[in-house]
């Protein structure tokens, strides 16, 4: 009945928006006020009917509303009162546009669907244009395109054409773009060309404390550390992670250590990041999510807690109880650090707890022992390539 209804309101607003009245050229301001109106039914009556199409149209009607808005503020001669009402109003609009952008997003990722659909295209490379100039052509280009799935279309384009060379254009977009789609769209670009220059850039915002970017760059952070490893390994992201939890915000750290926790097995070695953060109170915390990841990459950071000369026994003793905890996977990369002075001998009593076996902290014997006994878990190599912090079996012959 409520569909229904609001259908027929909806007909009724098209009816009158579509019709000429007296004056309306002479009453922009009334003008703009339907627009509102019949993108607010568009939006609601797209929301109840499940029609991500008609809510897309409301946000168009949004968007002409937001321009003429504007338009009648950059005028002269309007008074103070009349410019807070202008005001108030692209406020106004400006938060159902930005919160039905997230609604369609949303549903575009609970649906698994792809970007919408556009008719913006990335414009091709001429021959003999340098990458530089063309990666400014497609920002012109972005920048005057309104529509939000041709803007992250154009984003998505300009990374995969323009790689590093596009990078300084993607971190303007980055502290620029408003609208979610698009928004998204940034974040997976600069996630997708990597390297250190924008791991490096992420980072800077913990840095300057500009809190209203933080969500921002530990999305991009976040986008990255799920990449394949081949494709960007974990290594340039983990120095970001740790500049993020040195500005040892209670709200800021707790956050990003549930998120990484859940990310198996792409987060661990960003995970243990807050134990190279000394003074710090959630290194308890940490080595508890630790002991339960079955992962080479969960030892570095508990064993730099075992290092006799820095830390005391409170922190050892849970350090060495967690990595017994992970057992036979943390073999491997424990053998490879046995030859650490402040860390050795409790590695040594580590590996004696996990394997039964006394060898001190013998590298060598340590070593070809495990040729012989790595052979008897083959779960631990089931996907060599994916455990940077482990050995790969020995090459068994002679069978």
């Amino acid at each position: 009945m409520r569909l229904t209804l609001a259908l027929m309101l909806l007909a009724a607003a098209f009816c009158l928006a579509s019709a000429p009245t007296a004056g309306s050229e002479e009453d922009p301001l009334a003008e703009a006020q339907s627009l509102v109106e019949l993108g607010k039914l568009l939006t609601e009556t797209g929301s109840d009917s499940g029609d991500p199409d008609r809510i897309r149209q409301g946000v168009d009607k949004f968007r002409a509303a937001k321009k003429q808005f504007e338009t009648m503020l950059a005028e002269p001669g309007r008074s103070a009162a009349e410019q807070n009402r202008l005001r108030a109003y692209i406020v106004d609009v400006e938060s159902r546009i930005e919160w039905y952008d997230d609604a369609l997003l949303r549903q575009a990722r609970e649906e698994g669907k792809a970007a919408p659909p556009t008719d913006v295209r990335v414009p091709p490379l001429n021959p003999g244009e340098p990458l530089g100039t063309w990666c400014r052509r497609v920002l012109s280009l972005y920048r005057e395109t309104d529509e939000p799935a041709g803007r992250a279309a154009l984003a998505r384009g300009l990374a995969a054409e323009g790689g590093v060379i596009a990078l300084p254009g993607l971190f303007d977009l980055f502290t620029d773009e408003s609208m979610a789609l698009p928004r998204e769209a940034v974040h997976e670009a600069l996630a997708s060309v990597g390297t250190y220059r924008v791991s490096r850039k992420m980072a800077g915002y913990a840095k300057r404390s500009t809190e209203e970017h933080w969500a921002n760059a530990l999305d991009v952070i976040y986008r990255a550390l799920e990449r394949p490893e081949r494709e960007e390994p974990e290594r340039p992201w983990l120095r970001a992670i740790r500049e993020f939890h040195e500005l040892k915000v209670r709200t800021l750290s707790l956050g990003m250590l549930e998120r990484l926790d859940a990310m198996d097995p792409e987060g661990i070695a960003a995970l243990g990041e807050i134990v190279y953060v000394e003074d710090f109170g959630y290194h308890t915390h940490v080595i508890e999510l630790l002991s339960r990841k079955r992962d080479g990459r969960a030892v570095p950071p508990l064993v730099h807690l075992m290092n006799r000369f820095k830390f005391d026994e409170g922190a050892k003793v849970p350090a060495h109880e967690a990595l017994v905890k992970i057992g036979w996977y943390a073999v491997p990369e424990l053998i490879d650090r046995l030859d650490d002075k402040a860390a050795g001998i409790w590695i040594s009593y580590t590996l004696r707890k996990i394997s039964g076996q006394t060898m001190g902290t013998d590298k060598r014997k340590w070593h070809d022992w495990w040729k012989g006994e790595s052979v008897r878990h083959p779960e631990l190599f089931e996907n060599p390539d994916e455990r940077p912090g482990e050995s790969k079996p020995p090459v068994v012959t002679g069978k």
